[in-house]
């Protein structure tokens, strides 16, 4: 070996010992944490119970609004099954007993979840670290146990080959015991933040929401949800618009028409049709029940000629006078009940 290689070589034979050293501290360390991890887990399943937390929380308010505040420091100390509980109501019963700040109790809480973000550190580094001690302890005596093999000195490769395994093993069981205390820690924890959320809801909240709930009677009927009265006031009933709504239909046409009587040829002289006001023709109810549809003729302009419709006599041609006679052939039997010529145009495929 060359010198750098040489100097590699001392450093890492240097580390052994701190990485065996720590690899020892780290296991104490979980199995201390395991021993706390199995003493919360007692408490919260042997005491740890939703409806007592709510009758206790209750309890407190109504000795706070009574004027006995040692008697609701004694029921909140009841919730002890879990050691992040505790320690909240304990910062919390000495606010209420010294500073008395409306904002205080929110501030804990948040104070508490970064509490809990903190014990899971502990955890969660040796989740990595013990692992990675547990490599470190494994390559760095496989360097001499290399050297014993190509000497042949078995009695080196033996014991620097047995250390690395051991030290293998101590940091694989690190990690998997810190793991596990972590996933089960992380789930505990939220549960805790969200019952001290709960009993400041219902220690601080208003009394309005704590009657918001229904209930059950003797009977196992749920009370019925109170019906919500409500008045407009004056202003509102200004801003509102109000919609005209039409009565009743009218009986009688909106815009006044007339129609010619059709007894002069279009083209011949005669006086104009002037329009005026009044319908030329009576006024037919359209709601009437014997009401027959009839063709409405606007009234023409001043100087103009009454337009042409199918009925005059003037829109009926001869076969040699047909302008559509090139369209194509012509039906030789006329329509049933009229005869050619009698006003109705000639039927063409």
């Amino acid at each position: 070996m060359n010198g750098l290689q040489q100097v590699i070589y001392d450093a890492s034979r240097v580390l052994l010992w701190p990485v065996l050293i720590a690899a020892l501290a780290c296991l104490v360390w979980v199995l201390i944490e395991f021993g706390f991890f199995l003493y919360e887990l007692y408490l919260r399943f042997r005491y740890r119970d939703l409806d007592a937390l709510e009758a206790r929380t209750l309890r407190a308010r109504r000795a706070f609004q009574e004027g006995k505040p040692r008697t609701a420091y004694r029921y909140l100390q009841e919730n002890n099954y879990s050691i992040v509980v505790a320690r909240f109501l304990f910062d919390l019963i000495r606010n209420y007993q010294t500073e008395r700040l409306a904002a205080k109790p929110l501030k804990l809480l948040q104070e508490y979840e970064f509490f809990t973000v903190k014990r899971l550190e502990r955890t969660r580094i040796l989740v990595r670290v013990g692992p990675m001690l547990g490599l470190m302890g494994t390559l760095i005596p496989l360097s001499p146990a290399l050297i014993g093999l190509a000497s042949g000195n078995t009695t080196q490769l033996a014991d620097n080959l047995t250390t690395a395994f051991s030290v293998t093993v101590i940091g694989l069981l690190i990690g998997g015991i810190a793991f596990v205390i972590s996933i089960v820690r992380d789930r505990m924890y939220s549960q805790d933040i969200s019952d001290m959320e709960y009993l400041l809801e219902l220690l601080e909240g208003g009394s309005e929401r704590l009657q918001s709930g229904r209930r059950r009677n003797r009977k196992g009927i749920w009370d019925a949800d109170p019906v919500v009265e409500y008045e407009a006031a004056a202003e509102d009933m200004e801003k509102t618009a109000v919609i005209p709504v039409l009565l009743e239909t009218p009986r009688e046409a909106l815009i006044p028409f007339a129609a010619g009587n059709g007894d002069e040829a279009p083209g011949a002289a005669g006086p104009a049709v002037v329009s005026s006001p009044e319908p030329a023709l009576p006024l037919v109810d359209p709601l009437a029940a014997d009401a027959k549809p009839m063709v409405v003729v606007p009234a023409p302009a001043a100087g103009e000629a009454p337009p042409l419709t199918f009925d005059d006599p003037a829109m009926d041609w001869r076969g040699d006078e047909d302008p559509f006679a090139d369209l194509g052939p012509v039906d030789p039997r006329p329509p049933a009940g009229s005869a050619p010529g009698a006003g109705a145009p000639p039927a063409r495929y």
